[in-house]
């Protein structure tokens, strides 16, 4: 089959027929922004690797003895991961899940319903559950990946 693109000649010559074009001059340059807006919101891909070296970042205060560092954020997705250096002596205090969270525990330990996790615990706590508090008399870092709440995002945008 025969396209328009095997036959230049015809197709100049069907081009150069036609008549030009008048735009409003207003409606011209509505869409002459609305093409630069756009072409100024496409962003750069994503690198294929993102590290974060361990003295990078930023330590802020969520609740009392509980600072988060940021790792990634994804709005696209709605998660974040970070890190949570929870001082002696903080609660977790009791909260809902609407998102799966994944919790690693790097150091120290926390206490959930009497039970005491230290380094290496993994716990994943699915849409619907109701978490308890959680303790943690000697401290704590952890990794946690979860749904990116309000409050998360006001502290990551602070």
């Amino acid at each position: 089959m025969e396209r328009p693109s095997d036959h230049p000649d015809v197709l100049a010559a069907l081009l150069s027929a036609l008549p030009e074009a008048a735009f409003d001059p207003r409606r011209k340059s509505l869409l002459r922004g609305r093409v630069l807006a756009r072409a100024a919101a496409v962003t750069e891909p994503e690198p294929l690797m993102q590290i974060l070296r361990a003295g990078q970042g930023e330590w802020r205060t969520f609740l009392p003895r509980i600072h988060l560092k940021l790792l990634r954020l994804d709005h696209e997705r709605g998660t974040q991961t970070s890190l949570w250096r929870l001082d002696p002596g903080a609660v977790i205090p009791a909260h809902d899940h609407s998102g799966e969270e994944e919790c690693l525990i790097l150091e120290g330990g926390v206490t959930w319903d009497g039970v005491v996790y230290g380094p290496g615990d993994y716990l994943l706590a699915r849409p619907g559950l109701r978490h308890t508090a959680f303790h943690s008399e000697q401290g704590a870092l952890l990794m946690i990946r979860s749904e990116l709440t309000p409050e998360l995002e006001a502290l990551f945008a602070a």
